[in-house]
Parts: C-alpha cells; sequence; structure tokens
C-alpha cells in the first residue's frame, strides 16, 4: 500500500434480520415542533419496506416454487409468546413448518367439557391433507399462561375469553401439583409447569382416537420441546426419562448438526 492510498473501509455490517426492530432502527431526525406522532404501524410497514428492498429479491425463487402448493415436515405447535420466533429456533424458512400459535401452546382434550376445535382442525389439516408425519410441541420458560395457572387464574378473570381458554391447561397444573420435584434439581415451580405443560400437551394429543391409532403403528412421532429464553438454548424432551435435555450438537447417527 502506497502513501497515496486511502486505507480500505470495512464494509458495515448487514442488518441483522432476526434482531428486533428497536435493535435496528436508526436514530430518526429531530421531529418539528407540530409535526404529527408517528402511527403505531410504523415500525410494521418500515419492516416490510426493508424486506422488499433486502430479503424478498432473494426468497422470491423459493416463494414462487411454492405458491401453489405447500410441503411442510413438521406440524410445530407453540406458544403466541412474542420472544418465540420458530423459524429462528430450528433455522427453517418458508415451507418447512405449518405452524399452530395459541396461549400456552395447549392442546385441547378430546371430548373437553370446553369445546375447542382450533387445535384439532390444525392436527386434521397437517395429518391428513398434507401428510406432515412430526408434531412437535414447543414451550418455554417464563410462559404467562402458566403463571396464570399457577396463580388460579385470579389475574386474567377480566378476560373471558383467556379464562376459558385456560381450562385446557388444567390437567397440566394437576400433573404439576401431584409431580414430586426432581431430586437434586431445584427448579422454581414456574419452570416445572412449563416444562410439565409440554409433557401433558403431547399426551393430549394422544386422547384423540385416530391420532392414537396412528402414533402406536410408528406412523407418527412426537417431540417435546422447551426454549429456555435466558439463554437462548433449546432442550429436547427424553420422554422414557420424563426429563428435558440440551439438543446435542451432533445427531444421533453421528452427523454434526449445522
Amino acid at each position: 500500500m502506497t502513501g497515496d492510498t486511502p486505507p480500505a473501509r470495512k464494509p458495515s455490517p448487514p442488518a441483522r434480520w432476526w434482531a428486533p426492530w428497536p435493535n435496528r432502527r436508526r436514530r430518526p431526525p429531530l421531529a418539528e415542533p407540530d409535526a404529527p406522532e408517528a402511527p403505531a404501524s410504523a415500525p410494521l410497514l418500515a419492516g416490510v419496506r426493508e424486506y422488499h428492498g433486502s430479503t424478498a429479491p432473494l426468497v422470491r425463487p423459493i416463494m414462487a416454487e411454492l405458491a401453489f402448493e405447500q410441503r411442510p415436515e413438521h406440524l410445530f405447535i407453540t406458544c403466541v409468546d412474542s420472544r418465540v420466533v420458530p423459524n429462528i429456533i430450528t433455522a427453517s424458512g418458508p415451507g418447512d413448518l405449518f405452524i399452530n400459535r395459541n396461549v400456552g401452546n395447549l392442546v385441547p382434550r378430546h371430548g373437553a367439557s370446553t369445546p375447542d376445535d382450533s387445535v384439532a382442525a390444525t392436527v386434521e389439516y397437517a395429518i391428513d391433507v398434507l401428510g406432515i408425519r412430526t408434531i412437535t410441541v414447543c414451550g418455554h420458560s417464563n410462559c404467562g399462561a402458566m403463571a396464570a395457572l399457577l396463580a388460579g387464574g385470579r389475574e386474567v378473570r377480566h378476560l373471558t375469553s383467556l379464562t376459558r381458554w385456560l381450562r385446557h391447561g388444567r390437567p397440566s397444573l394437576v400433573r404439576f401439583l401431584e409431580t414430586e420435584p426432581a431430586a437434586g434439581r431445584d427448579e422454581p415451580p414456574l419452570t416445572r409447569l412449563c416444562k410439565i405443560n409440554v409433557m401433558q400437551q403431547l399426551d393430549n394429543l394422544l386422547t384423540h382416537p385416530w391420532l392414537r391409532e396412528r402414533f402406536e403403528a410408528g406412523e407418527l412421532e412426537l417431540v417435546g420441546l422447551y426454549l429456555d429464553l435466558e439463554t437462548a438454548q433449546v432442550h429436547m424432551l427424553d420422554r422414557a426419562a420424563g426429563t428435558f435435555v440440551l439438543v446435542p450438537d451432533e445427531a444421533p447417527d453421528g452427523r454434526a448438526l449445522t
């Protein structure tokens, strides 16, 4: 390099598409004193514009291929919590996951006294129409729905629809109350309930006779996952041991999980 050559400028790091909006937002210019306040939809629409400018051209060939037919490999049932982003924690893309999100990642039991067909409808379509053979229930730490169950629903009694929905979580609470904490594990009650809830929802799936038949015939795999928000790590349910273990870096056949 000669003295006349300016030093090379380091390229700006690319915007992290997985980062929350506030972490990526440029500082706005000072507004005029009488300028109207930006609408609440502004961050959302700014995100769409960023998508159009950077991501849409990259995913357009994939989306065009999937435009008239979807071929997902997994049904993924998880919570509506904004901190749980299925495509990030599974490194998946368009067309990979058929997702059902609801408060508390609940699966109403067959014949439940409070009828609800929304989750069952998703499961039926996934299995019978899309031919999916794996159902995952993914819970997470610090779940507000589980906290409400622990508190007896007192804080949400004024929310009538939510109160009715949380009745589907009562089997998880009963199981929590009947299960002794694992020896040597000093887990907070909420953490224990969040994990037990995943186990219970997998059992709830098997209360549906047609689904249980397929599971027992080896035609269907059930997977339980638990996302620890503080560590951003995903744990997998060992159903035989009744415990959650960190998803290993290698698959059972020894291949690296990359």
